[in-house]
């Protein structure tokens, strides 16, 4: 009797110690739980971070290479399309590239007509002679006519008639006062040279795969370069003139399953591992966090700064309070009218273009000697910062930003209307409030409202 009376104790003995542990080891699960979403959430920000670089980096290539187009377009127009002179300029247009960047260049090339009658350097690009640029560089009917109005055209990489593969870099050159275009300028880059130039094997030291895509005409990606394959991806999407890109790394999913099954097999240990880890974690962020400091300060769209930059450089993200002192600044917002309406009918490209335009004019009312500086704030809202500037002068610069945006016009759809709404404070106007950038940019914004509330297409400065 006793004896099973003692079994019957170690087996309820054993229950508890089982309902325990299962109550501690949930515990402990929920705790990793938390913990892991924070960190997969957390590394999630920092490859945004990190793809938006990269991203800004490979655009600023290529940007180089299109203004390189742009010079032997103004060089062409100087001479008034006499292109006797190309073998003198081809070479000093290419003479400002640094090493790297130079050798990438196959080739420079005048087409009259369309027809390539001009190469430099001529050696090895002799089967380039009276080759057509137009079906080179537009496949389609479509992106004829987009040439032939003299917008830049990026090729995907291509088989080149002279020998291996590049990208044609094509730019219709109409002569001023003339109705039909004159030909094509054009630069071929070496495919292979560019993507080494894109150093996206930086991805490598942060531990992640990566891949590099591009539109097709269809609207499919055709991968460009690639470490191998990118599971559970991160995307940073971005167009130059043309063509649009998207950049991708390898998610975090995998890590945070690794993770979770350590934390199983541990059990009873798991608190003291999630604690270093939470230790361990903290310390990264920190270490991270200071890494990536740096990053993100243009927006990839407008070339506007972002927000990130103003926290980083001019304001205290806390207070509000300038980080230097005895900056006088003005504050306005911008808000574009209907910009929903834009994008819902014509489509996110349109869109991009229209906030290109604005931002255009944003930064030519701009001076850098007083610290000026425009920022995107937000989808289709922008801050301007104006330094040293009287109430009149606000007035008068923010109405001219008006009037500039109502003039706005796209050659492919000359339709479409754009109109902003502005609310702006001069620091003279906050009376007892502290003319920090928080005070201003909240009262900025009831101005804006204000704006919106009486019509749009107006500035509320007081």
């Amino acid at each position: 009797m006793q004896a099973e009376r003692r079994r019957a104790e170690k087996r309820a003995h054993r229950r508890r110690l089982f309902a325990y542990f299962a109550a501690v080891f949930i515990f402990f699960m929920l705790i990793a739980a938390v913990l892991v979403a924070g960190v997969v959430n957390n590394q999630r920000t920092h490859k945004m971070y990190l793809l938006e670089s990269k991203a800004n980096d490979i655009q600023d290539k290529l940007d180089m290479l299109i203004a390189r187009v742009h010079v032997m377009a103004f060089m062409l127009m100087a001479d008034d399309g006499e292109p006797e002179s190309f073998d003198e300029l081809a070479p000093l247009v290419l003479e400002g590239w640094d090493a790297d960047s130079k050798d990438m260049v196959r080739n420079v090339a005048l087409a009259p007509e369309g027809v390539v009658q001009y190469v430099y350097p001529l050696e090895g690009n002799e089967p380039l002679l009276g080759y057509s640029l137009w079906e080179a560089a537009a496949p389609d009917p479509e992106t004829v006519e987009a040439l032939r109005k003299g917008y830049v055209n990026i090729t995907p990489p291509i088989d080149l008639v002279q020998g291996g593969r590049g990208m044609n870099i094509s730019l219709p050159v109409t002569m001023p006062g003339e109705e039909n275009s004159w030909g094509i300028v054009a630069i071929v880059v070496d495919t292979e040279k560019l993507i080494g130039a894109f150093s996206l094997r930086d991805f490598v030291t942060h531990q992640v795969e990566y891949s590099l895509d591009y539109e097709d005409m269809d609207g499919t990606y055709t991968t460009l370069v690639s470490s191998g394959p990118v599971e559970h991806p991160v995307s940073w999407d971005f167009q130059t003139e043309n063509i649009r890109w998207r950049l991708s790394i390898s998610g975090t999913l995998d890590a945070a399953s690794t993770f979770s099954i350590v934390l199983l097999l541990l059990g009873i240990l798991v608190l003291s591992l999630l604690l270093a880890s939470n230790f361990a974690n903290r310390k990264q962020r920190k270490q991270m966090g200071e890494m990536f400091r740096e990053l993100a300060n243009t927006d990839s769209v407008t070339g506007c700064n972002t927000r990130h930059f103003v926290y980083e450089k001019l304001v205290d993200k806390e207070s509000g309070k300038w980080r230097i002192g005895g900056l006088n600044y003005s504050l306005a917002i911008l808000d574009v009218d209907k910009f929903k309406d834009v994008n819902d009918t014509y489509g996110h490209e349109v869109g991009d273009q229209l906030l290109q335009q604005i931002a255009a004019i944003l930064m030519r009312s701009l001076a850098k000697n007083k610290g000026d500086c425009a920022i995107r704030f937000g989808g289709d809202e922008f801050v301007l910062l104006f330094g040293d500037r009287s109430e009149d002068q606000l007035r008068d610069i923010l109405q001219h930003v008006l009037q500039r945006v109502r003039e706005i016009r796209l050659d492919s759809m000359p339709d479409i209307r754009v109109a902003v709404s502005i609310g702006g404070v001069h620091p003279s106007q906050m009376g007892d409030q502290e003319a920090n950038y928080k005070n201003m940019l909240r009262v900025a914004d009831d101005r804006l409202y204000q704006a919106k509330e009486a019509g749009r297409n107006r500035c509320v400065v007081q």
